[in-house]
């Protein structure tokens, strides 16, 4: 069992092994006899531990890990050994034993190579791009971009980050952060100081122009605070919003009626209605494709707001490709059970009901209106094509249907009715079979000829593309008056007048020898 003790690298806080204590005790006590206690020397010394400290961060996944012997020396293998750096020519020469871990460029301005806020000198290191190219383009946005340039580079002093440390200064240029490359950079900025001390502005003008920079730096801190509050939200946002959409989704599936979320009682469209259209083990795979096409999006709603919270390593790539893998997946599911039982929709049959003569009554007027047959509400309404509504009603789903109604002259000198009723499936018979299962009533009082809203299907009926037609025959002489809400289910009712189905409602038409005419009276 080891002794373990808590050491402050930088301003972090590490624990650490003995072992690698010593280890480490005795690397930087090499790096500080080596640089010594000048000022130079010091900042060496502490952009080193800086770097360190940062490397210690990126090993340990939490905090209560403890720094071990081998990692103090992947330290060393990419800082390199203090014995080969010293003993080398750090401007001209790698060091010696030196990990190659060439590190990406990361974006900052650049302090010390401005002219106000250093965006473009610092883009300059960042591609490697001569810094008067950069500043040449940004003048010339500003003539020729209606001040675009100027915009964006206001943004740019905002939210981009100064390279405060040497080690970020290493990374804006895309070099390695090890002993060697913080040392030449800081002696080689101290000897451009020196050289340009005497060339200095006045006094009155830098001052003036670091005010500002700090202002700015504070107002791009300020920036990135409130962007992180925002993500904090955001994240928080996309937790609550995935768990709800995905307990009610699977609820869905689950139950007839949703029991959890806020959406508690009510009916999502298609999400339970597999077994309304496909049979046998059509609807569990079905079932399965649809969790998958609409789970797998709701979960990754999920895991980006667990990310935004709370940052930790994931290999990203992995989970997208596997997320993605599994919602095509999903889709080709879907598309292959659509395929196979699209078979029970090849074969069209049709029956016809026996002509029905209505009754004698006074008057040459019959007065059509349509009577809501089943009450339902938007709750209850769930799928809607073509048509076909798809309810559930007490816990039971049904299927209903709009009829269609024409208008034509009857030969017969009565007033009559017929019911033509169509459907799909598997064979001809199938199709007869499912059409005969449509279910409607009408019903006549003296002149009022009372319509259903809707046709019905047997409770557990499967939905087969099902159709009613009603043809009504008025004779010649006799007239029609079609109520508003009947206008509803006309179907290209022929007129003399060639007015449009919608438009028929609340007037009276008379059979003539030409046809159905409006009525002037």
């Amino acid at each position: 069992m080891k002794k373990t003790f808590t050491i402050n690298i930088s301003g972090s806080i590490f624990h650490i092994d003995e072992d690698a204590y010593e280890k480490l005790q005795v690397y930087l006590r090499s790096i500080n006899a080596h640089y010594g206690a000048s000022e130079e020397g010091r900042e060496i010394v502490a952009d080193i531990e800086s770097r360190i400290s940062e490397i210690f961060n990126e090993k340990l996944s939490s905090k209560d890990q403890v720094v071990t012997e081998l990692m103090i020396d992947e330290v060393i293998s990419i800082m390199g050994k203090p014995e080969e750096i010293f003993e080398t020519d750090n401007e001209e020469e790698e060091v010696v034993g030196a990990k190659k871990s060439y590190r990406k460029r990361r974006l900052f301005r650049d302090p010390d190579h401005r002219v106000f806020g250093g965006v473009a000198s610092g883009i300059s290191a960042y591609f490697g791009i001569d810094v008067v190219v950069i500043r040449l383009i940004f003048v010339l946005l500003l003539f020729f971009g209606a001040g675009a340039s100027f915009i964006l580079y206001i943004i740019l002093w905002i939210v981009v980050p100064k390279a405060n440390t040497t080690a970020q200064k290493l990374e804006m240029k895309g070099e390695r952060v090890n002993i060697s490359n913080i040392e030449k950079s800081i002696k080689d900025e101290y000897q451009e100081v020196k050289e340009n001390f005497d060339n200095m502005r006045a006094k009155r003008g830098p001052q003036v122009r670091d005010g500002f920079d700090k202002g700015v730096d504070f107002a791009g801190s300020a920036l990135r605070l409130f962007l992180k509050v925002v993500l904090i939200i955001l994240g928080l946002g996309l937790i609550i919003a995935g768990i709800i959409s995905l307990l009610t989704f699977l609820g869905s599936l689950i139950f007839t009626t949703t029991v959890v979320g806020p959406f508690a009682g009510m009916h999502f469209p298609g999400a339970f209605m597999p077994d309304m259209f496909f049979t046998g083990m059509g609807i569990k795979l079905f079932s399965l494709g649809l969790m998958l096409v609409i789970g797998i999006p709701l979960i990754l709603l999920i895991f980006v707001g667990i990310k935004l919270l709370v940052k930790f390593k994931t290999n990203n790539k992995a989970i997208g490709l596997s997320a993605l893998a599994l919602w095509l997946g999903g889709i080709i599911l879907m598309i292959s059970v659509g395929l196979t039982q699209a078979k029970s929709y090849l074969s069209s049959g049709t029956t016809y009901a026996d002509t029905e003569v209505l009754d004698n009554f006074d008057g040459n007027t019959l007065y059509l209106r349509s009577e809501k047959n089943i009450d339902f509400n938007w709750h209850d309404a769930n799928v809607d094509l073509d048509g076909v509504k798809i309810i559930v009603k007490d816990n039971e789903k049904l299927v209903l249907g709009e009829p269609t109604l024409d208008i034509e002259k009857s030969n017969s000198g009565n007033f009559e009715i017929i019911m033509k009723k169509n459907s799909r499936g598997r064979t001809h018979d199938d199709a007869v079979e499912n059409a005969e299962e449509i279910k409607y009533s009408w019903k006549q009082v003296d002149s009022l000829l009372i319509l259903d809203e809707y046709f019905t299907l047997p409770v557990g009926d499967k939905w087969r593309n099902q159709k009613l037609h009603i043809v009504l025959k008025v004779p010649e002489g006799k007239a029609v008056f079609i109520d508003e809400e009947v206008d509803d289910i006309l179907d290209d009712v022929k007129n003399v007048t060639n007015t449009y189905d919608r438009d028929m409602g609340g007037k009276r038409w008379i059979m003539k020898k030409e046809g159905l005419t409006l009525s002037r009276d």
